[in-house]
């Protein structure tokens, strides 16, 4: 059993104001309105708990901790069977996760409640050494792309900042709200994308309604500006 996916998969829930019980017939309970009604597996599998009536606060628990146990199962476990990194200079504990086209993705489990750092580094040219390092403390899926990015399996001109979809996916739906005539074609590919956005973006509803209020502060401060 991975002995580092449940203690860590309770410090990423607690960070996002979730709380988790102790760990019973190697099953960690989630917390919502103090029940448990989300159960983990060892394996990353999610579940709700049959014993508690489902809600939108055990529905939201269950949302959150279905993406954070694939994650941290993944790096967790990763981390298990993964190489030390032997580099000049470099003490730290780091292991390989993955490498190509002379990118280096690694990472190092952190002290106490610190998590996990990951790094993407470029392997010198006589391969002793990394240079060049881009770091991300708890940031797996962004080391991730980024190591795809850099070493070139991905065109990273293809790729969207959240802010960036949340942005095109405003667009997408005032389109799709829009009166005028669309073909079905068109409409549905409008559709997939939105729902692609809708499965890419966390908190999106979050980013969508902060866009707009930005959107307001802008359009006020030019009404009074014209006022003046």
């Amino acid at each position: 059993m991975n002995d580092k996916f449940f203690p860590e998969l309770a410090r990423r829930l607690k960070r996002e104001g979730i709380d988790t019980g102790p760990v019973e017939k190697e099953r960690l309970p989630v917390l919502a309105d103090g029940r448990a009604a989300v159960l983990v597996m060892p394996r990353g599998t999610v579940a709700f708990n049959a014993d508690v009536e489902r809600g939108p606060e055990a529905d939201s628990v269950y949302d959150l901790t279905f993406r954070l146990s694939r994650e941290v199962y993944e790096y967790t476990e990763a981390m298990a069977s993964a190489p030390p990194l032997v580099a000049d200079g470099l003490h730290e504990g780091f292991r390989v996760l993955a490498e190509f086209n002379g990118v280096v993705l690694a990472g190092q489990e952190l002290e106490g409640i610190w998590g996990y750092k990951f790094v993407t580094w470029r392997r010198s040219t006589d391969r002793t050494a990394v240079a060049h390092g881009h770091y991300y403390h708890n940031g797996y899926e962004a080391a991730k792309l980024d190591f795809a990015c850099r070493a070139g399996l991905v065109d990273e001109h293809r790729q969207f900042t959240d802010e960036q979809l949340t942005e095109l996916y405003r667009c997408v739906c005032e389109s799709l709200e829009d009166e005028h005539p669309m073909t079905k074609e068109r409409r549905e590919i409008l559709e997939r994308a939105a729902e692609q956005i809708e499965g890419s973006v966390d908190d999106l509803d979050h980013h969508v309604s902060l866009s707009k209020q930005r959107e307001l502060e802008a359009e006020r401060q030019t009404d009074m500006e014209l006022m003046t």
